[in-house]
């Protein structure tokens, strides 16, 4: 698993992908996480509690309002008043996605209205979301929702 995750981060960076700081410190906590479960006689299949409904809504509103920058684990982990280690365990028991991905897949649905109801450029649509680049914006958008966003502004346009 760890050899997988660090695997993951070296492929991303191959590609010229600089990762933001959401993304390193979900991984670091990843890797702790698993070598903790290495190191302990538990079984790592332990149930973790949920996010109350009140920090998930504190979490999700100041996603909302900083997705265009970016959101680190630790911050989200500050705005539900958790350690970090506790607070993506429950995030991810909560929304079923850890917090990086399910910050990836806000800004993916906030990408495909800005698509679908505005003429902004991609490059403008990608930089407003915080995404590296185009072309990791681009990357993304390919890998969650199997086209290019090119291609999801041209099928839903009215005209098409």
């Amino acid at each position: 698993m760890i050899a997988t995750l660090l695997s993951s981060l070296r492929d991303e960076m191959a590609l010229g992908h600089k990762p933001d700081t959401a993304y390193v410190e979900h991984l670091v906590a990843l890797v702790s996480l698993r070598v903790a479960i290495l190191n302990r006689d538990q079984h790592p299949s332990l149930r973790h509690g949920c996010l109350s409904r009140r920090a998930l809504g504190r979490v999700r509103a100041y996603i909302d309002a900083h997705m265009h920058s970016g959101v680190s684990l630790s911050e989200l982990a500050g705005v539900a008043g958790m350690a970090v280690d506790s607070f993506a365990r429950r995030f991810k028991a909560t929304t079923g996605l850890a917090p990086y991905a399910y910050v990836i897949e806000e800004r993916v649905r906030r990408a495909e209205m800005l698509l679908r109801e505005t003429g902004l450029s991609i490059g403008s649509i990608a930089f407003r979301l915080g995404f590296s680049s185009q072309s990791h914006f681009t990357t993304t958008f390919r890998r969650l929702r199997g086209m290019t966003p090119r291609a999801y502004r041209v099928n839903s346009s009215p005209e098409s």
